[in-house]
Parts: C-alpha cells; sequence; structure tokens
C-alpha cells in the first residue's frame, strides 16, 4: 500500500512544522557555528535533559542536526547543526530581523533580548535562559504594579 505524502499549504508551514516548539529554535541557535555537549545544552536552556533529547531526536530525524558519539570515559556526545540546520538557522535570523521591526514600528511591544545582544554584538536569536525567564517575571510583576498604583 502506498504512503499519501504529508501536505502542507506552503513551504513556510512545512518549516515552522519542522522547528515548532518551544525549543526547536533556541538550540538551532546554540548549536550554530560550533558543537555542543548535551550537559552545556541543559545548563543554557534551563530544561530537562529528557525535554532536550526529545528535542534532539526529533532535529536529527529532521536531518538538522548530527549527534557525534566519542568513544571516551566517561561517554562524550556532541551535536552539531547539518548543512540543511545552518541554512534554517539563516532564515531564523532574517525572521527575528523582521520581528524586532515589526515590533519597532508598532510600538507597544518589547522584545527583551534585542538591546543586550546589540551589546554584546550578536545580531543572532535570543537564547532564552533561566536569567532572561526571571527578567522576565520582574518586568512583568513591575508593569502590574504600576497598573495598581495608578
Amino acid at each position: 500500500m502506498e504512503r499519501q505524502p504529508k501536505m502542507y499549504n506552503t513551504g513556510a508551514d512545512y518549516a515552522l512544522a519542522i522547528i515548532g516548539g518551544k525549543w526547536k529554535s533556541v538550540i538551532l541557535y546554540l548549536l550554530a557555528g560550533h558543537p555542543r555537549r548535551t550537559s552545556e545544552l541543559v545548563k543554557q536552556l534551563g530544561t530537562s535533559y529528557k525535554v532536550l533529547s526529545d528535542q534532539l531526536r526529533e532535529m536529527i530525524d529532521a536531518g538538522l542536526v548530527i549527534r557525534k558519539s566519542f568513544n571516551t570515559i566517561p561517554p562524550h556526545v556532541e551535536y552539531r547543526l547539518t548543512p540543511e540546520g545552518e541554512n534554517l538557522y539563516a532564515a531564523l535570523r532574517y525572521l527575528n530581523y523582521w520581528g524586532e521591526n515589526r515590533a519597532k514600528q508598532t510600538g507597544d511591544i518589547k522584545i527583551m533580548c534585542t538591546d543586550e545582544m546589540k551589546q554584546v554584538g550578536d545580531d543572532g536569536l535570543c537564547v532564552i535562559t533561566k536569567k532572561h525567564l526571571n527578567h522576565w517575571c520582574q518586568e512583568i510583576v513591575k508593569s502590574k504594579d504600576k497598573d495598581i498604583s495608578i
């Protein structure tokens, strides 16, 4: 029996289906330009090993990431982007640029990482870390306090 191909409305729809979810675009950013070990990724993301492992497995299956095992003690595993993953990262950088410009035009949208990244000379995607999440929570509390005092 012949399998029917999956149908998507557009190429963008297909691309977003591949990197959909909370962590995949951030993992792409972290792997751009250099390989990382599992523990480094967990530390940067602030997620569990299981969640990271599931996301990496899906990205490997999609052909975006390569897993390389080293025969050492303790075991050493590195992940890096494939050429397809690098191409997708480039597309995400443009999407990030578009989102920043759109936020400037509307004026009522704040992108937390933009200014901090410009200071360090990084024009890629923001990496959501525990530090950022804590900062965002504090910003939300501050804005709610201002609304209450008015």
